[in-house]
């Protein structure tokens, strides 16, 4: 591996975000490869109104190049922290419709659907989006017949705003969208109640657990009772 190589995913690994089950990673020159693949899928294309159908080599090479240029765009590749497999990636980028606004997208692998992942990757972006930017609201378009990401965006947060048409690279016409949105205000509330719910289901279980344990030692019973011990 060359020096310059060497210095890139040493930066990478600083700039990751991990979560419960993946890494984030900015994306690398040798990933292009399997992106194409990935988003070759139909299936998976046919979700993501921004990238053509069929979906190159060359493609995935330039949208790298953009992520790694710093030209606005901020993108990741989730990374399985077990496997080390490609699993989806998320990236947001300034709205050029939206004014103030950047663009969230995401999307998940076919083999690796029905996991969780897509929330697990949108709520990581969101939360580095918010957290290490100035970006003040974020947008989502989602398609109409894309049940899954609608889920995903309800449990990130995001609001309902309006409905409408995008043209879409991969469909090469018009399509129907719904548009989401959420605040940075309204994030940063979320991200609070949920760390104060956390305390307190914390608190509710050391309670319980003390209680437990007091109700063992007033009857005598352990962990240890069917273990043989030696004097």
């Amino acid at each position: 591996m060359r020096d310059h190589d060497a210095d890139e995913t040493i930066e990478d690994e600083e700039r990751s975000v991990l979560t419960a089950r993946l890494v984030l990673r900015r994306p690398r020159t040798d990933d292009a490869a399997i992106l194409a693949a990935v988003i070759d899928n139909p299936r998976v294309a046919s979700d993501l109104v921004t990238v053509p159908h069929p979906y190159r080599r060359a493609d995935a090479a330039a949208w790298i190049a953009e992520g790694r240029a710093g030209a606005g765009i901020v993108a990741h590749i989730a990374v399985s922290r077990q496997t080390g497999q490609v699993v989806g990636a998320g990236c947001h980028r300034p709205s050029a419709t939206r004014p103030g606004g950047h663009q969230l997208s995401f999307f998940v692998a076919e083999p690796h659907w029905g996991q969780g992942f897509g929330t697990e990757i949108a709520q990581a972006t969101v939360d580095h989006a918010f957290a290490t930017s100035a970006v003040e609201r974020l947008w989502c378009a989602v398609r109409v017949t894309n049940g899954r990401a609608r889920r995903v965006a309800a449990k990130c947060g995001f609001q309902f705003r309006d409905a409408g048409m995008v043209r879409s690279l991969a469909a090469r016409g018009a399509v129907p969208v719904e548009h989401f949105v959420l605040e940075h205000g309204i994030w940063r509330s979320l991200k609070a109640w949920g760390a104060s719910s956390r305390g307190a289901h914390s608190q509710a279980a050391m309670a319980a657990t003390h209680s437990a344990t007091m109700k063992d030692l007033e009857t005598g019973a352990s962990d240890d009772d069917d273990t043989s011990h030696a004097a």
